[in-house]
């Protein structure tokens, strides 16, 4: 992990600790990550964007090498994240995100819009968005975790002491391209999420998403910021940007051969994508 990501920082935002990683020079482009990893799923393209820009990459409040947070619903962890913006002395942000860190995301721009320069949602079922459909059971192999991970300490009870069986599933079964994420890629995410404590600050944001719901239906209005919506073809594909058409008029693409974890399975689509957003935002 070190030498593909920069050294870490750590910043104390109130109570919590945050970790993060910083690339480039230029306006701030910043990533948040899904479960069941860390910033490292930005391995690949955090060189590439930072040729343009400053880019920062966190660590979820209670994942990879974060401290806990206070609350794990998405309004309360995005509020820690207006700070953690804020503390930096960054105005705007092009704000990245993927998975759980979308879940995030858009709760950060529902309620910190003024902190935004655009909006980039990569392949995630946004809480209080996504369609009922997808959570119908005849789809059980791509959502079965948000029921199991949602219920008090039986998940991590079960997973302790076979992390590397539980996560290697997910990365075997959610990938189109197989070798995006190796073994060693594997141990990488293994290791943050190793142990009773670590499973359970994972589980801890599916176990808020009800609340995280009510605070997206609550909360929903039209964003004025440009938004991007990226679904990889053998996962959520057009989903994605169906599911923000609530609350924008996003531009959809379906990144071809990616399954879920479309950064790493796709990297240089990934970031073609978020340049040219960018690219059409500076150009205004």
């Amino acid at each position: 992990m070190k030498a593909q990501m920069p050294e870490a920082k750590f910043i104390e935002i109130e109570s919590t600790k945050l970790c993060y990683y910083e690339q480039g020079q230029g306006d701030v482009i910043l990533l948040l990550h899904g479960w069941p990893q860390t910033s490292y799923v930005w391995r690949k393209v955090m060189p590439l964007l930072a040729k343009h820009n400053r880019v920062i990459a966190v660590d979820l409040p209670g994942l990879g090498n974060s401290g806990l947070a206070p609350a794990y619903n998405t309004k309360a962890v995005a509020a820690l994240i207006s700070r953690f913006i804020s503390q930096l002395h960054i105005s705007k942000v092009h704000l990245v995100s993927h998975d759980v860190g979308s879940w995030v995301a858009v709760s950060f721009a529902l309620n910190h819009e003024a902190q935004l320069n655009t909006l980039t949602v990569i392949d995630a079922a946004i809480p209080g968005l996504m369609s009922e459909a997808v959570f119908k059971p005849e789809n059980a192999q791509k959502i079965w975790q948000f029921y199991f991970h949602a219920v008090s300490d039986i998940p991590e009870l079960l997973v302790e002491g076979k992390e590397k069986a539980y996560l290697s599933w997910y990365f075997s079964n959610k990938s189109f391209v197989k070798t995006a994420i190796n073994e060693q890629d594997q141990d990488e995410y293994v290791r943050a999420y190793t142990g009773i404590e670590r499973l359970k600050q994972g589980f801890a944001y599916y176990r808020a998403f009800t609340a995280s719901a009510q605070h997206n239906r609550a909360d929903l209005h039209r964003l004025q910021v440009p938004v991007l919506a990226l679904g990889g073809q053998y996962a959520l594909g057009e989903q994605i940007g169906n599911a923000l058409q609530q609350l924008a008029t996003p531009e959809v693409i379906v990144v071809k051969d990616a399954g879920h974890y479309v950064p790493e399975e796709q990297p240089g689509e990934t970031v073609r994508c978020i340049r040219n957003m960018i690219d059409r935002f500076e150009a205004k």
